[in-house]
């Protein structure tokens, strides 16, 4: 079964489904989504021609975790041929996305924190992981979390703790130049032709036939679903997953090299 036809994915679009048919005066919104959510709906939406009252936005230019904002009927007939983003905000208000909350999170300095850590701490006290988005490292004890408004407000009020050093919660403002730099590694290597089994031992660092054996056993997702088929073609834009490796995208596949084999370029999300 793919993603598309699972239950999951079908009870996502049937909610968007229903905020699309509301006949609301305000902004609606799904909750966080991760990027193959995000990807699939988007496909979703503009099959469905909704594309021009949809948005997707995570709090900050650059978010990889983000909601589905929906706008009303009326708001993106005003707006027609302007970015959505800007005409929510001039005709609902500078507050219209104030769904998504950003919070400021500080620990004492006695030790460094991971992404890891902040997220662990904050599910650990029962907050939902579709009520968080992205989590920005500022320094070694401070980072940036994008949450719902109620999770937001939930969580001022708890007491949140990395191991034994109290985390400080509190709910702050970004400038508008904030932006999330995304990290990548670059990666180059040159394949014989286009195929997914090729391009994942280049990816993997694997041979042929053991890049092979990956894919057949459902250990890659191309475009975030799982390719059982080594012979598949692999584009530019593609999003290859490596289960247990890492995840990549396809930045240019075309070039030949004197010898006739194809120049691969791809970015590794860090």
């Amino acid at each position: 079964m793919t993603y598309r036809e699972s239950d999951e994915f079908k009870l996502l679009l049937a909610h968007t489904e229903d905020l699309l048919a509301r006949q609301s005066g305000v902004l609606q919104s799904t909750a966080f989504l991760n990027p193959k959510e995000q990807y699939f709906l988007r496909d979703a939406l503009a099959r469905r021609g909704a594309d021009d009252r949809t948005l997707f936005f995570g709090g900050a230019p650059g978010a990889l975790r983000q909601k589905l904002f929906v706008l009303p009927r009326y708001i993106a007939d005003l707006g027609a041929g302007e970015p959505l983003f800007e005409t929510a905000v001039t005709y609902l208000g500078a507050d219209a996305f104030d769904e998504i909350c950003p919070l400021r999170l500080t620990g004492g300095g006695f030790r460094a924190f991971s992404h890891r850590d902040y997220l662990g701490s904050l599910l650990s006290l029962g907050i939902e992981r579709a009520t968080l988005g992205d989590i920005v490292l500022q320094s070694d004890c401070s980072a940036i979390v994008f949450a719902s408004a109620a999770a937001a407000d939930l969580l001022c009020t708890l007491e949140v703790r990395i191991a034994s050093d109290k985390v400080k919660v509190e709910k702050t403002v970004i400038p508008p130049s904030f932006c999330i730099e995304q990290r990548f590694s670059a990666v180059s290597d040159t394949v014989a032709s286009p195929r997914l089994d090729a391009v994942t031992a280049a990816l993997g660092r694997l041979s042929r036939e053991r890049a092979k054996e990956e894919i057949v056993r459902g250990a890659v997702e191309r475009n975030y679903e799982t390719e059982f088929s080594p012979d598949e073609t692999v584009e530019a834009g593609d999003i290859l997953t490596l289960h247990g490796v890492g995840k990549f995208e396809i930045t240019d596949l075309s070039a030949q090299t004197k010898k006739g084999r194809i120049r691969l370029c791809a970015k590794r999300y860090e």
